[in-house]
């Protein structure tokens, strides 16, 4: 590869090679097994935006990945590891020899213990900088993933494409999904899957099409981490917000990183239904639209 920021610019994504120290990562993998998995607590998820308990399958794997597990104060010492991982020197060093900027925000965070079939997104949809463009992510190899585990994949270049959009697609998530969809199968030879091995990082620009293979065979686990790293310089926004967002901050060795709301972060019934309303209505257009609608005018109010 070229130098890292040129080969970023160029194609979108830009692979760092044994980033994470493997003793750092056998210290997480240790704690989840031990205080996470088997917890018998409501986790929020990242692939249903829900709170949901673990179902664990019969690899012994959770079948469910996990959302912003960067602030996870209920798991102290498992929120603590995460946070040496997201924020250490040489994840911060990377993030800068590919954007130019000094310091970063971790705004997003997940980690997945099986796949979870991803479909392909553009992440600058949900969060990006404003000016759009600026944000970037990076996914975190915490073992050697087995092709038929379901591997992550680029369609590099791809952050250069800039996709029409229906009022619809951008206000709901199904239809938006439904056109990346469509637009993969007409760009089927220009994915790039790598085998990504134990402490590789791969970081990935905001307009990137990205997501993961089907799971060929459920006996193979992929243990991995995802977090959204936003250059300090930019406010918080998405693709088509009008106003970036609203963001509380804590910092941890030197890197801000996004508190989570509440209702995302500790579990009650309460908290549930409100995700719960909320999945049912980013799903269907037409109630996603009115939501907005009325989310602007009490803004104005």
């Amino acid at each position: 590869m070229s130098q890292p920021k040129e080969y970023y610019d160029e194609n979108g994504y830009y692979i760092f090679q044994k980033l994470i120290p493997e003793s750092l990562i056998d210290q997480l993998l240790d704690i989840y097994k031990s205080q996470v998995l088997n917890s018998n607590s409501y986790f929020f998820r990242q692939s249903s935006n829900r709170w949901e308990r673990n179902q664990v399958n019969e690899f012994g794997y959770c079948e469910e990945s996990f959302l912003n597990v960067h602030d996870y104060p209920n798991h102290p010492e498992f929120d603590e590891t995460i946070k040496q991982i997201f924020c250490s020197p040489q994840v911060r060093d990377a993030l800068t020899q590919l954007t130019n900027s000094q310091e970063h925000n971790l705004m997003q965070s997940m980690l997945f213990d099986l796949n979870a079939a991803t479909p392909a997104h553009q992440d600058w949809y949900y969060l990006d900088s404003m000016p759009s463009g600026h944000l970037l992510a990076g996914w975190f190899a915490l073992e050697d993933i087995h092709e038929e585990a379901g591997r992550f994949y680029v369609l590099p270049k791809s952050h250069r494409v800039e996709l029409d959009l229906t009022a619809d697609e951008k206000a709901s998530n199904s239809p938006y999904m439904k056109k990346l969809k469509e637009y993969v199968e007409l760009h089927q030879n220009e994915i790039y899957a790598p085998a990504l091995k134990k402490g590789d990082v791969l970081f990935w620009n905001s307009g990137t099409v990205h997501g993961s293979f089907p799971t060929l065979n459920p006996q193979y686990s992929r243990k991995s981490l995802t977090a959204h790293y936003l250059p300090s310089q930019y406010p918080s926004g998405s693709r088509y917000a009008e106003k970036p967002s609203i963001i509380d901050y804590e910092v941890y060795q030197g890197m801000q990183y996004r508190l989570v709301p509440s209702h995302q972060k500790y579990y009650s019934p309460t908290a549930k239904l409100r995700t719960d309303v909320w999945q049912y209505v980013w799903n269907r257009p037409k109630l996603a639209r009115v939501a907005q609608a009325v989310k602007k005018t009490i803004g104005r109010a």
